[in-house]
Order: C-alpha cells, then sequence, then structure tokens
C-alpha cells in the first residue's frame, strides 16, 4: 500500500454531475444537490437554530467529496444570527481526495456559492494522508479534514460532534463507509444531543445506530427519494472517559485574555490566533521589539523533513509543513516567499532514505520531486523563505493584541500575581523557559546557532533555497548561510570565527558557485539560541501540576492501568523546544494550544499530540523507573 492516498476516478453526466466510477455513484443529487444538503443535513440537524447562542459548535460528516456540504455550511453560517464570537468547526474524512480542478468543475453549478468556493479552492487540502487543518479566521470556521479510512479517523482522532452529516456513497455501493464499526463510531464521537441527518434509510444503517445508542426516526426524503433518516444521541447517554495521560483536554474555563511570554515566532503564532479567537491578548518581552532571538535571522527557511515510513512523527511534520505555508500565506504573505528547496542527501543513512521516499513518496509532484543523478535530491516546491522580524511583526500587527516591550519577568509566580481567574498565559521564552518553570530545564537545551549574511552579492532576485545539514539562501541578491548547532553555556550567544569558517566550508561544498562570490571581510555573523529537547520535538500544550499527576501516573512504573491522568488547572500553557524548525512548527503547535484551551477539536490526532506533550517526559521517566519524588 502506498501512502500517497489515490484520486478518485471520475466519469461526468452531460450537467456536470461527477461521478465515482469506482462505486458508481454520484457525489451530489442530480436535481439539486445544494438544496438536498440543506433539506437532508442542515434540517435534520436543527441549524442554523442551534448554534445560535453556542460560543463554539462542532459538525462532523463521513464523506467530504467536493466540498459542497461545507460551502452550503458556511452560506448558512454567514447569514444566520449567531455569537460574534461563536466559531465553527468542521471535521470531515475522505479516503480518495478530489482534485481541486475537478471540484471546482464540480461546484461551477452553483454561482451562488463562488465568493466561498474560490477561497476553499485556494486552499484545497493536499493529497497527502492522515489529518490537515485549514482555517478560514474570516469566516470564523476550521476545516480538519482526514485522508485515509474512516475508521483510522475514529480509531486515532478524538472529538465530539454536535451534529453529524452521513454522506458517504450510497450503502449498496460503499459498505466499508456504513459498517456497524463505523456506526459505532459515530456515537463514541457524539455529545449528548447530537443530531445525524443522512439521506439512507437502509434497514443496518437505522439498527447500526440504534446500537450506537442513537434514537432513530424516518422522515420525508428529498428529490425522488421517499424517505430518510434523522437520529438524535441522548442527553442521558453513558460516558465512559479514558484516562487523559497526556493532558490531551484540560478543565474548561471562561478566558477573556491572554498573556503570552516571548515575542518570538512562537509567541506571536499564539498571539494572533488567540487575537482572531477573539480575546484581548498581550505579549511581553525583554527585548526592545519582536523576534530579537533565534527568530531574529535575516532570513528564514519553512521546509519539511520527510521520513521513509508513515509514522505519527512523519505526520506531524508533514501537517506542521503544510499548516505554516498556508498561516503565512493568510497573516504575512509579504514576508513568506515561494521557493524551490533542493535537498542533497548527506550521509549514506539519508541517501537510502530519499531512495525509499522516491519509491513511495508522502506528497504528490506539485509538492515534491526528485533529481535525475545520483544520489537521489529531493526537491520541494512551494516552500516558504522568509523574513523572520518582518514576519513576525506582521502578524503582532493586530487591534487586538497589546505588545509591551523591556519588560524582565523573573517568576512565573511574579505574572500569576497580576492576572485573574478570566486571564490565561502563555510562556513562549525559548530556552530561558526554565527561569520560569523550573521542571524545564531537564528537558530544554540552548544549541548556539550561527549563520552568515553576504548582502547584494548578486543581482539575481529570485528566491533560490539549497539543504544538506547546513543551509544556503539567496533573496534580493543577498546569501545567507549557516547555520551551526553548538552547545550553549553563558548569559548570551557569541559569534566566533571558528563557526564562520565551518559556515564557509559547508556553503563551499553546498554550493561552490555561491561560495565563490564571497568576500569574507564583508560577511555579518549573527548568533542565536535555539532551545531543544532531547527527542528533537517541539513541547506545546497544557502545564500540568507534578506532584498530583505523579500520584495519578505511577503505576505506568509496573505497567499497570491508570484510573486517573495528568493534572491541570488550565491556566498555564507552553510552547518551547523549537529547535531549528520554529517557523515551521510555530503556527500549528499555536493552534493546538489555541484549541484546547477554548475546548475546540484538536488540530492533531492523539498520537500525534502525545509527541509535543509537556507531559511526556514524565511519562518516560516514570516507566523507566527514573522518578523517585
Amino acid at each position: 500500500m502506498t501512502r500517497l492516498p489515490s484520486r478518485p476516478n471520475l466519469d461526468w453526466k452531460d450537467d456536470g454531475t461527477p461521478v465515482a466510477t469506482a462505486f458508481d455513484d454520484v457525489y451530489f443529487s442530480r436535481s439539486d444537490g445544494l438544496e438536498e444538503t440543506r433539506a437532508v443535513f442542515f434540517r435534520a440537524c436543527g441549524l442554523p437554530d442551534r448554534w445560535r447562542d453556542e460560543k463554539s459548535f462542532t459538525i462532523a460528516e463521513l464523506g467530504f467529496g467536493t466540498g459542497l456540504n461545507f460551502l452550503a455550511l458556511v452560506d448558512l453560517w454567514l447569514g444566520s444570527e449567531r455569537r460574534s464570537d461563536g466559531w465553527l468547526d468542521f471535521l470531515t474524512v475522505e479516503k480518495h481526495p478530489m482534485a481541486a480542478e475537478d471540484a471546482r468543475r464540480s461546484l461551477a453549478r452553483w454561482p451562488e456559492l463562488k465568493i466561498y468556493a474560490d477561497q476553499l479552492l485556494a486552499s484545497w487540502p493536499e493529497q497527502t494522508i492522515g489529518l490537515q487543518r485549514i482555517v478560514f479566521p474570516q469566516w470564523r470556521i476550521s476545516l480538519s479534514i482526514f485522508i485515509g479510512d474512516a475508521a483510522d479517523w475514529f480509531n486515532l482522532v478524538d472529538f465530539k460532534a454536535d451534529a453529524w452529516f452521513l454522506d458517504g456513497f450510497a450503502p449498496a455501493k460503499n459498505e466499508a463507509m456504513w459498517s456497524e464499526d463505523i456506526l459505532k463510531g459515530l456515537g463514541d464521537h457524539a455529545k449528548p444531543g447530537c443530531l445525524v441527518g443522512t439521506y439512507t434509510v437502509a434497514g443496518h444503517v437505522r439498527r447500526g445506530l440504534a446500537a450506537a445508542g442513537f434514537e432513530v426516526s424516518k422522515q420525508p426524503g428529498f428529490g425522488r427519494k421517499r424517505e430518510r433518516l434523522e437520529a438524535i444521541y441522548p442527553d442521558n447517554a453513558p460516558c465512559d472517559p479514558q484516562p487523559d495521560i497526556f493532558l490531551r483536554h484540560v478543565p474548561k474555563r471562561e478566558i477573556e485574555r491572554v498573556i503570552v511570554m516571548g515575542a518570538g515566532i512562537g509567541g506571536a503564532s499564539v498571539a494572533r490566533q488567540f487575537a482572531e479567537a477573539g480575546l484581548s491578548v498581550t505579549v511581553i518581552d525583554r527585548a526592545e521589539g519582536p523576534a530579537s532571538g533565534a527568530s531574529g535571522n535575516p532570513y528564514g527557511l519553512v521546509m519539511p523533513r520527510l521520513d521513509a515510513a508513515d509514522t505519527p512523527q512523519a505526520r506531524f511534520l508533514i501537517q506542521s509543513y503544510l499548516y505554516a505555508l498556508s498561516f503565512y500565506a493568510q497573516y504575512a504573505p509579504d514576508f513568506a516567499h515561494e521557493v524551490s528547496v533542493t535537498q542533497v542527501p548527506q550521509s549514506d543513512a539519508e541517501i537510502k532514505r530519499f531512495s525509499k521516499l522516491a519509491e513511495d513518496p508522502p506528497l504528490n509532484d506539485g509538492r515534491l520531486s526528485f533529481s535525475d543523478e545520483e544520489p537521489v535530491s529531493l526537491i520541494h516546491h512551494g516552500a516558504a523563505l522568509v523574513e523572520p522580524a518582518k514576519l513576525v511583526a506582521a502578524l503582532l500587527d493586530h487591534p487586538s493584541i497589546d505588545c509591551r516591550w523591556n519588560q524582565s519577568v523573573e517568576t512565573l509566580e511574579a505574572i500569576c500575581g497580576k492576572s485573574d481567574e478570566k486571564t490565561l498565559i502563555v510562556i513562549s521564552a525559548g530556552h530561558l523557559i526554565s527561569g520560569l518553570l523550573p521542571e524545564m530545564a531537564e528537558w530544554i537545551a540552548g544549541k548556539t546557532g550561527q549563520v552568515e549574511l553576504a548582502e547584494s552579492v548578486s543581482e539575481d532576485k529570485e528566491a533560490l533555497a539549497i539543504a544538506s545539514g547546513s543551509y544556503a539562501l539567496r533573496k534580493g541578491g543577498d546569501l545567507l548561510f549557516g547555520a551551526t548547532f553548538e552547545g550553549f553555556e553563558g548569559d548570551a550567544p557569541a559569534v566566533t570565527g571558528e563557526a564562520r569558517t565551518h559556515n564557509i566550508e559547508a556553503l563551499g561544498s553546498l554550493a561552490p558557485d555561491w561560495a565563490g562570490t564571497l568576500v569574507e571581510a564583508q560577511l555579518v555573523s549573527r548568533a542565536s539560541v535555539r532551545a531543544t529537547t532531547p527527542d528533537r520535538f517541539p513541547i506545546a500544550g497544557c502545564w500540568f501540576d507534578r506532584s498530583e499527576t505523579l500520584l495519578n501516573l505511577a503505576p505506568l512504573q509496573h505497567g499497570a492501568p491508570v484510573k486517573g491522568g495528568a493534572v491541570s488547572d488550565g491556566d498555564v500553557y507552553v510552547i518551547a523546544g523549537l529547535g531549528a524548525r520554529g517557523f515551521t512548527f510555530a503556527p500549528l503547535l499555536a493552534d493546538l494550544i489555541v484549541s484546547q484551551a477554548l475546548g475546540r477539536p484538536l488540530p492533531l490526532a492523539r498520537s500525534e499530540q502525545e509527541i509535543v506533550s509537556p507531559v511526556r517526559f514524565l511519562v518516560r521517566a516514570i516507566r523507566k523507573g527514573q522518578i523517585t519524588d
């Protein structure tokens, strides 16, 4: 089985209706697919009345297809009475994602939706397996699409829906989408009071929904269908929550204000997303302005690390990359420039990994291609060359964000003492985070990274990038290259001649033509400290109470099940350990924090959230018997 999900094979009716040949079924009613959506799903699920007074509302769907249901929902949402701070989360699954151009052709039948369709198509889901989060802040809507089997979606992703749209191909033609396990999964992912709409009245669907805990009824159908089903998940349905070891979900609390400690890319991404959610944000930094630390290099590169195997780590790395590209295109397009990156293997192990990627790529050729010569090099299309200081400043440029410079906070208690119960604190202080959270000292280490900038060395204004352990970027005639990655000690990072020599030699191996243009005396060096973790993955999420969490998780030391999970009061969050990929990791991790804090569906699958959970190092230490207190 290949990692790249297949596109659907399509035939087209004379009226432009797409037909999936694998299932011999249409994607929507030929009489009027839009009105079918409104009748079968919206009215059955009590929309728009049910979201009128809700701060957040979650709708889930089986079968994304052309995106018609989503676009019709956008139209309904924007035209309805609702809270000004309300947010709609739409979750869906699609095993065979349609190409954007096929979706455009399908949706052309409804010119009244074109204004929304154009925006969806501009952010159309990528052809890659796993969960993708696409945010439309102008609508106050997020779209989370799982590319893969619905059964995998239910097993891997935690969420609860206020409403379900069951819109797979007909049960007689796509039995897997309507299996007993899938129908049970609907109940596992339903909130009390959840309503379900579907066009089918197949007997095994009625029985499966009833077995999953739903109360099912037949209603008048749409078009040539005489009947359809509606169902409700009762308010008194039993709930058996599993121990939340990695603190995926936190106590729900009323939040009106957010304080963000640190104005690098992590803090700026968090601040912007909380501001877009409608909260007042104060950003505090000890420097005179944004991006003074590791986020302050003249140029930076957003590119993926691709693993040969399909693992949670591999999915997280791809999802972070795709999310970052979309995020910067929305909020800082003038400072994130599209670039193709040639990635040259730097070791025998990497040669083998690149060869495996060529045999089984995780992205399509619009995003990833391979060189013809040996050893194989990767070519990342549509990556981003960013201007960090300008980009971070653009993220912080929002009427709900108040930046306060030249302010140093020595302890967490000092800032907590100035906040109230409706204030949330997010710490994004790089390698200095252990000064505010001493427990972080064993998990966060500083690494010095030095880069070299040669200004106006070329008349070529096109953005270019080469990477192979080190990297070289050209933009507007400037050349930036580096970076070192060395242990850090002391109060501030220092520029060294040894680091410069290392960088020049690396550039000579990586891009000898570029190295030939250098005048060393004109180079400008910059050193900064990157915060790293023992496993090289970042830390993001709600901070926890160490003593109570230890009590609950102590049975893990003996391989025994736990009854309670990690414990938190939900008032402090962290984003740390971004390492050399801060501009790639930060936007998705910020969404994770905002979603946790506001009680919305998370943008990461369960195993991917565990990779970045602040609790993970404590869990590992307990399991290894390394905790004595």
